[in-house]
């Protein structure tokens, strides 16, 4: 079963699938050649199709790519995110709205990319993912990145993050529900419930010296990620516990990383 993650209620779920451009405004397309999802989007993506980025945040992905030649455009429920993205790239074609009902036309893009986005419904992914199909032509591409129940977590973290959630609810501190983690098996039958036939899989994290899975199961069981000490850099983890963190997304990434990349075929 997918594994729910519990953390303040001051914000929703929605607005927590926003807390990493919130907290580091730095994180723009500049940045998107130090993910390992960088090669996989290269790769895949069709140069010569339509392609949508559906919950773009800030939109540094469809700034990236057409930088690089693609046709992009976007839909993002932030007012805030659109504003910034319009700011960043003025002739993006940007929507926005909630990617669940995207103003978009039946079978009218070529191929999705769907970053840290459907965990964030506390009903689950399938609404997500049943649009973003609708929206795609037969045989159309999509990449999709969720965080991933990875061994670690499973073994280790998910059972401290069960305690802790618990703790914090005994101590009378309002949490609600911020993400799902998925395993392969159920992304594998979520993407075939939506209409996709999955055709390869990657793990996902960011590239030294930043670190993100590791980092986000630290910053769950011990601080608000958005209220971080001053001397404390988003994604990057200091002194021995970063070299060790590092050298595991290096060497053992599908043990460690934070996320878990299908690419898939609309059938």
């Amino acid at each position: 079963m997918s594994y729910k993650i519990y953390l303040w209620d001051a914000l929703s779920a929605i607005e927590w699938s926003q807390a990493s451009w919130r907290a580091d405004p730095a994180d723009t397309a500049e940045r998107c050649d130090l993910e390992m999802i960088h090669d996989v989007i290269l790769r895949h993506l069709p140069k010569d199709g339509l392609v949508l980025d559906a919950g773009t945040g800030t939109a540094k992905w469809p700034i990236y790519l057409r930088r690089l030649g693609y046709r992009c455009l976007g839909v993002e429920i932030s007012k805030e995110a659109c504003a910034l993205a319009r700011r960043l790239d003025p002739g993006l074609p940007l929507a926005c709205a909630d990617g669940r009902f995207a103003p978009l036309k039946t079978g009218s893009v070529d191929a999705v990319l769907s970053l840290g986005v459907v965990e964030h419904d506390e009903a689950g992914p399938l609404a997500g993912l049943r649009e973003i199909r609708r929206v795609m032509k037969p045989g159309g591409t999509l990449v999709l990145a969720v965080p991933f129940d990875n061994l670690w977590r499973r073994a280790l973290v998910n059972h401290l993050q069960t305690w802790v959630t618990w703790r914090r609810r005994r101590a009378g501190m309002k949490l609600g529900f911020a993400e799902y983690r998925f395993n392969r098996r159920e992304l594998r039958r979520l993407l075939a419930d939506s209409g996709f036939a999955p055709f390869a899989v990657y793990p996902n994290d960011l590239l030294p010296p930043r670190v993100m899975g590791l980092w986000v199961d630290g910053a769950n069981l011990v601080f608000n990620p958005l209220s971080n000490p001053p001397d404390q850099q988003q994604f990057v983890m200091a002194g021995a516990r970063g070299r060790l963190a590092r050298a595991a997304v290096r060497r053992v990434p599908w043990l460690v990383c934070g996320e878990v990349v299908f690419v898939a075929r609309a059938v």
